[in-house]
């Protein structure tokens, strides 16, 4: 494994999506945890068309890119959020657009890329928040169930 800058990175990400091919790479930061955590492995393959839900790889208009969730899809392009985040990113045009996440594996809570998880968490009705409190109050029900026999 080696470590590129940004500017390379993105440049090699354009190119082999472009091509036609999968980009794997190891995801950074924070902004779709608990789903896509810091380190964990991403499989992005060339965009044919996004959905309410998927997870793209779009060039943001400072020219970074970002690994978040569609949360609205126009004819001319989409509006993305990260899961951990309350504010969208604001529009991506089609062209900024580099693919859509296939495959996640590491830490996260990856069965999110499936229907209907990614709709849910797109909606907002499966916030990190919310989860976390979800996945404690079930394992809390579970424990409290064997207990009482």
């Amino acid at each position: 494994m080696f470590h590129i800058g940004m500017d390379d990175f993105r440049g090699i990400a354009e190119e082999v999506l472009r091509k036609g091919n999968n980009l794997s790479f190891i995801a950074g930061g924070s902004s779709m945890s608990p789903f896509i955590k810091d380190g964990d492995t991403v499989v992005v393959q060339p965009a044919q068309s996004l959905h309410i839900g998927d997870t793209t790889l779009c060039k943001a208009p400072e020219g970074r890119l970002i690994l978040h969730r569609v949360v609205k899809v126009t004819t001319s392009g989409v509006v993305t959020r990260g899961d951990a985040c309350l504010t969208d990113d604001g529009f991506t045009s089609i062209e900024n657009t580099l693919g859509r996440v296939v495959r996640v594996s590491g830490r996260g809570f990856n069965f999110h890329l499936r229907f209907p998880f990614s709709i849910l968490i797109a909606r907002g009705l499966l916030r990190p928040s919310r989860f976390s409190r979800h996945v404690f109050l079930f394992s809390l029900a579970k424990r409290l169930a064997s207990l009482l026999g």
